[in-house]
């Protein structure tokens, strides 16, 4: 029986061939062993590793275990039950006895001392009479000064102010900045932010992008592999892909220029999802693509 030679998908690259238990152990080193991709001779396409009989039933008490371990350790730690110390015992005084007969005693004529004190009615002094400004009297005056009231006297409860209304002034919101005037090439950081998915139509290689970037991107240069005896080989070019209808002869795209020259090409916007097309040949049986580099126009 021959060797089975296994392939996986980490991120954007093929890792492989490998042997089955090598496979395993490779998926469940990944974030979400359960999605990664796998491929083997006799496959139609690349796979989820938990759709495949032979894969998912390694993975499954794996990663069950290590649920049952999480789950452990985010449960909150019970806490040991309190227990009540045994009421102390305290010797109560016999009825009858002189020491429970006075202390009632004392208690009653301070609770009646308490009480006269808080309820005994005071003598309030007379309010001051007012201050006339600018006239004789109070009368007369246009206007007085009440005099505060002594201490120790209620004072009058002073109102409230009036709430004030304010008014917040939202900013503007941020208008959304330009594109540059020039097309050039992504930096690499930017183009690891393209997201992808392809598939083969006639002699077409067609596929949609997600652009996760800041910029309008409006051409790809992707690397194709092609299954061949058990083993990808990749293209000696790189492949030009753009948004559909965008290719046009070059005696077109001449006179554009000529008529247009600031004009600014049709692409993909930024944190959109639109499709990208080439012409690449017959379909293979098996294949991949790597995007290798974009152009397109920066933001300012």
């Amino acid at each position: 029986m021959a060797r089975e030679r296994w392939f996986f998908a980490q991120g954007n690259r093929r890792r492989g061939p490998v042997p089955f238990d090598k496979l395993v152990e490779s998926v469940l080193g990944q974030p979400d062993p359960r999605a990664v991709l796998v491929w083997r001779k006799g496959f139609a396409d690349w796979t989820r590793g938990e759709d495949v009989p032979e894969v998912g039933r390694r993975l499954a008490p794996v990663l069950a275990n290590k649920a049952a371990e999480e789950a452990a350790r985010r449960a909150p730690a019970v806490a040991p039950p309190r227990v009540a110390p045994p009421p102390a015992r305290v010797e109560g005084a016999k009825p009858g006895s002189p020491a429970l007969v006075y202390g009632g005693i004392a208690g009653g004529v301070g609770v009646l001392v308490l009480l006269a004190w808080l309820f005994w009615p005071r003598p309030q002094p007379p309010p001051s009479p007012p201050v006339p400004l600018g006239g004789t009297t109070a009368e007369n005056a246009p206007a007085v000064v009440i005099p505060a009231p002594p201490a120790g006297a209620r004072a009058m409860p002073a109102l409230a102010p009036s709430p004030v209304t304010t008014t917040t002034t939202r900013p503007a919101a941020p208008v959304a900045a330009g594109m540059a005037d020039r097309e050039t090439e992504l930096p690499p950081a930017e183009l690891r932010k393209l997201r992808s998915v392809w598939a083969w139509e006639g002699d077409a290689l067609k596929g949609t992008v997600y652009n996760g970037t800041g910029w309008r991107v409006t051409e790809l240069h992707v690397r194709v592999g092609r299954f061949v005896d058990d083993d990808f080989v990749e293209d000696p070019q790189p492949l030009r892909l753009v948004p559909p209808g965008v290719q046009v002869d070059a005696g077109v795209a001449d006179l554009l220029s000529q008529v247009a020259p600031d004009r600014k090409k049709p692409g993909l916007n930024s944190l959109d999802t639109g499709a990208f097309e080439g012409k690449a040949g017959a379909r293979p049986e098996n294949f991949r693509v790597e995007i290798e580099t974009a152009r397109g126009y920066a933001p300012r």
